[in-house]
């Protein structure tokens, strides 16, 4: 496994991977159903036609997007040339003092974002991520996502890890919130359908008092984009409410570039209503 993800590393290295996106979409056997199969849920007043032009797309796309990774890992200055709209909303709760959560998707290239921050704004973040099974490639990934202004907390960890980031080290924490939850009592949500959805950030809002900044990098052309849209902080809501409000966030940004979205992920595998 890791023989091959140094091959892949290499190949992405040269900017080669991604122009045998074809390979990967033909011999996919385990993974493009489920791409396909999340489409049929998301879209379905598009033809098959369509999807599969998404589905095509999609797997470009993300084999773009790790080379891009490695390509600003060796020359972080790039990221000094990406667009950022509505740069206000996250200076203006930078400078409240406030805690702020970053509320983020398997979307675009979720890598950069955190890079960005840290570099443009010297503000240290936290991020909770998953770890991966294969500890030479987890290794590898934490080597390229973390240094010491950029804190990786594995999602298995407790809550007081993630609490003492944001409130006591003022890290902005980054959620990715989109995959499907294992919490029992998660509420239920549209989500393209009726589906539960993660309410850890909802959670979190309502006792940290934090701002909560949908916030998204994804690629336009040939070049990066990050977007960040209109806060919000926990107050005269609701835990569903609140969840809604990200899930409706994510939606719309998956709707405007569907093929930036990560489909590989088995999202609706239990949903209420298809």
């Amino acid at each position: 496994m890791y023989i091959l993800f140094r091959i892949l590393y290499f190949l992405a290295s040269i900017k080669i991977l991604s122009k045998l996106w074809f390979v990967f979409y033909y011999l996919d056997f385990f993974r493009k159903p489920i791409v396909l199969k999340n489409l049929d849920i998301a879209f379905k007043d598009k033809s098959k036609k369509e999807k599969i032009k998404i589905a095509k797309n999609t797997y470009k796309n993300f084999l773009s997007f790790f080379e891009d990774i490695i390509d600003f890992k060796k020359n972080p200055s790039k990221l000094d040339k990406i667009k950022i709209i509505n740069e206000d909303y996250l200076l203006k709760a930078i400078n409240s003092n406030k805690p702020i959560i970053l509320m983020t998707a398997h979307f675009g290239n979720w890598e950069i974002s955190p890079k960005l921050i840290v570099r443009k704004y010297k503000k240290p973040l936290a991020i909770i991520m998953r770890e991966i099974e294969n500890e030479k490639i987890n290794k590898f990934f934490k080597k390229i996502r973390g240094d010491e202004d950029i804190k990786l907390i594995n999602k298995r960890r407790s809550s007081r890890e993630i609490v003492k980031s944001l409130l006591k080290e003022k890290r902005i924490l980054g959620i990715l919130i989109d995959q499907k939850t294992s919490n029992k009592n998660a509420p239920i949500v549209d989500f393209f359908v009726p589906t539960k959805f993660n309410p850890a950030i909802s959670k979190l809002a309502k006792s940290t008092k934090a701002i909560v900044i949908p916030g998204f990098c994804y690629k336009k052309g040939n070049n990066y984009i990050v977007e960040f849209k209109k806060p919000r902080e926990f107050k005269d809501t609701s835990i569903e409410e609140f969840t809604q409000w990200q899930a409706k966030e994510i939606e719309e940004m998956i709707k405007k570039y569907p093929s930036q979205y990560y489909w590989f992920h088995d999202r609706w595998k239990e949903i209420i209503k298809y």
